[in-house]
C-alpha cells in the first residue's frame, strides 16, 4: 500500500495531526461499523498511516484457537502457514503470550514483545516452526513468509477477549519506527471503539460459525478424560505451578513416580512440554 503518512507535518505538530486520507477512511469506517466489511475498511484506513504489505486480524480468547476476522490475500498465498498458526503456533506467539499475561490497547512492535518470551529451547521443538536467528522473533511458523517485520495493534473486547490487527512488511534494518508507532497510537481509541461496536453486532455469529472453536472444547476435554485419577492429580498440580518435588510431597509419592505419571500423561495428551500442557488446558475452559 502507498501511504499518505505526512511524517514532516506530524513531527512539526508533535504528532497531533493525521493525514487527510485517514479522515476519509475513518468516515467510511463509521458508516459500516455493523457491517461484515469493517475489518477490510480498518486495513484500508491503516494503509493511509504507514506502509505495510499484509494485514491480518484475529480475535483471541483464553479457551480456544484464534478466530480470523480478516486476512486479505495472505491466506491464499500462504495457506499452510496460516493453518499451522491458527491450529497450533498461535499459542507461542509473543502477542498471544502478552495478551495472556495482560495487554493494554495500543501498538506494539513484535520485536519488543518477543524480548519477553520464554526460553525457546523448552517449547519450540513441539511446534511446526523453523528456527532462524534472522527472524524478528527467532523462529518462523512453517509455511509463513520469511524475513518480515511486524507491528500489532491490541484492542480489548468483552469477555476478556482481545482483537489483534497485525501489520507486516519485508524486514528492514530499522523496523517499524517510533514515529510510526506514535502515529498508530493516535488512532487506537478510534479503532477500539470501532472494533467493539463491530464485535457487539456480529461477534456472536462469528464465534458460532467458527469450526475450530465449535469442536475445540469437546475434543480437548476428551483427551483429558483419558488420564487416570492419579495422572489427573499430577496434571492438576503441574497446572497450578507445582514442581516435581512439590508434587511428590503433596501426594506422598516419590519424585520418580511423579515423573512417570507426567510422562504417561503427556503421551496420552499428545504433548511434550509443560508449556503445551498449559496451552492445551486453556482450550477446555
Amino acid at each position: 500500500m502507498t501511504p499518505a503518512f505526512d511524517s514532516a507535518s506530524l513531527s512539526s505538530a508533535g504528532m497531533r495531526q493525521l493525514p487527510s486520507a485517514w479522515a476519509l477512511a475513518s468516515a467510511e469506517i463509521v458508516e459500516h461499523l455493523d457491517a461484515p466489511k469493517l475489518p477490510e475498511l480498518l486495513a484500508n484506513g491503516l494503509g493511509t498511516l504507514l506502509p505495510f504489505e499484509n494485514c491480518i486480524q484475529f480475535v483471541y480468547s483464553q479457551d480456544a484457537a484464534p478466530i480470523n476476522l480478516f486476512e486479505g490475500t495472505f491466506r491464499r498465498s500462504h495457506a499452510a502457514g496460516f493453518q499451522n498458526y491458527i491450529s497450533k503456533t498461535y499459542a507461542i506467539d509473543p502477542f498471544y503470550q502478552r495478551y495472556r499475561s495482560g495487554i493494554h490497547p495500543g501498538a506494539y512492535r513484535m520485536r519488543d514483545l518477543a524480548s519477553d518470551m520464554l526460553d525457546q529451547d523448552e517449547y519450540l521443538p513441539a511446534y511446526p516452526v523453523v528456527r532462524r536467528e534472522s527472524e524478528e522473533i527467532g523462529y518462523l511458523t512453517r509455511g509463513w513468509p520469511s524475513s518480515r517485520e511486524e507491528v500489532s495493534i491490541a484492542l480489548s473486547l468483552p469477555d476478556h477477549r482481545c482483537a489483534e490487527i497485525s501489520l507486516s512488511r519485508p524486514w528492514s534494518e530499522k523496523g517499524f519506527s517510533q514515529q510510526e508507532l506514535e502515529g498508530l497510537a493516535l488512532v487506537v481509541p478510534f479503532l477500539q471503539a470501532a472494533i467493539h461496536r463491530y464485535w457487539k453486532a456480529v461477534g456472536g455469529e462469528i464465534v458460532q460459525r467458527s469450526p475450530l472453536r465449535a469442536n475445540a472444547h469437546q475434543k480437548e476435554t476428551d483427551r483429558f478424560a483419558e488420564l487416570s485419577p492419579r495422572e489427573s492429580e499430577v496434571v492438576g498440580l503441574l497446572l497450578r505451578g507445582h514442581s516435581t518435588l512439590s508434587i511428590s510431597l503433596h501426594l506422598g509419592i516419590s519424585p520418580t513416580t511423579v515423573k512417570t505419571h507426567r510422562k504417561n500423561s503427556y503421551a496420552k495428551l499428545g504433548i511434550a512440554t509443560q508449556y503445551e500442557l498449559y496451552a492445551l488446558s486453556l482450550q477446555t475452559l
